[in-house]
């Protein structure tokens, strides 16, 4: 059975607890980010985010950032980092956001790039 099946839809990604995977519907897999994204988590997330984007059957990555509370500047780069690691996925890389430290990841990230 694939990992990002229905019947798998909660799971760490190993070695990082503070990301969790799911199964969303239709080939949507969702990394949610949960506490600190720091240099750790952020390489953490770059290679799940390859992993996911190379399985076969997903068709958009979701980076959920609705439950980060904090982040150090080399955390929010791979935000962007892994926009190109999703660019061949049929629905491409998702952010959700609220208001808060996800967010101002988020912004932070691309605002580093210009």
């Amino acid at each position: 059975m694939p990992w990002n099946s229905p019947a798998h839809p909660t799971r760490p990604v190993a070695p990082d607890p503070g990301i969790e995977m799911r199964f969303a519907a239709d080939g949507v897999i969702v990394l949610e980010l949960l506490g600190t994204l720091d240099r750790d988590t952020g390489e953490a997330l770059e290679q799940a985010a390859m992993a996911v984007a190379s399985s076969d059957g997903t068709t958009r990555l979701d980076i959920d950032l609705r439950r980060l509370e904090h982040y150090t500047p080399d955390g929010a780069d791979a935000l962007v980092a892994c926009r190109s690691h999703c660019a061949a996925l049929a629905g491409g890389l998702h952010y959700r956001t609220g208001r808060g430290p996800g967010r101002e990841a988020l912004l932070a990230a691309y605002s580093r790039q210009r």
